[in-house]
């Protein structure tokens, strides 16, 4: 059986579409405790890698903090260093047994030419309004918030993604199959994935 590597909208589900996949088919779910088994592995700082998790990567904001970095290259190659040591681990995971993966570019590690198949998914959510309450109810913040958190987490996700793989994080090439939250619950988009990768060799 394979793995399930899942990428998302901020708001969209999923996370709870990936915890509902592992459920049934009783494997195991990595979402932020990668960044710790990762550090176990690799002997990095954990602090460091937070800052480092799907956000800053990318971003203008860093782009000019390694432009006035005493040593850009250096600051660079660090950062190269701690996206490999993730990619690596989550390879590994893979190859001990079939799990969940949410994020963190764990639809390329387990593309397949990199590493173990995996079932690749996006998912997102095509009404605005659904997803922005779903983030208010998550977050516990206001309307004025969640919209600001759903567009600050998309493009830093976006950012991430290319800014490692050279790819653009929506586009329906890399990935398997898209699913839509605001025509499909969290539990039809589980069972969806759930059918796939029992059927899939």
């Amino acid at each position: 059986m394979r793995s399930i590597a899942i990428e998302r909208e901020f708001g969209s589900g999923g996370r709870e579409i990936g915890r509902k996949a592992a459920g049934i088919l009783d494997m195991p779910f990595y979402d932020g405790e990668l960044l710790l088994s990762t550090a176990e592995r690799s002997g990095l700082d954990v602090g460091q890698l937070r800052n480092f998790d799907e956000r800053q990567a990318g971003s203008l904001l860093f782009e000019l903090a390694l432009a006035t970095n005493p040593n850009p290259y250096s600051a660079r190659t660090h950062l190269y260093e701690m996206f490999e040591a993730l990619q690596g681990t989550i390879r590994q995971l893979a190859q001990k047994q079939p799990s969940v993966f949410i994020g963190r570019c764990s639809t390329e590690a387990l593309s397949g030419e990199n590493g173990p198949r995996a079932l690749r998914v996006f998912i997102y959510a095509s009404d605005q309004d659904q997803r922005c309450r779903n983030v208010m109810a998550t977050e516990k913040v206001n309307e004025q918030e969640a919209r600001y958190l759903m567009r600050r987490r998309d493009k830093e996700r976006e950012q991430y993604f290319h800014y490692f793989t050279r790819k653009n994080w929506g586009d329906r090439a890399n990935y398997d199959i898209q699913l839509n939250t605001s025509v499909l619950s969290a539990q039809q988009c589980a069972d969806i994935l759930v059918d796939l990768v029992r059927k899939m060799p």
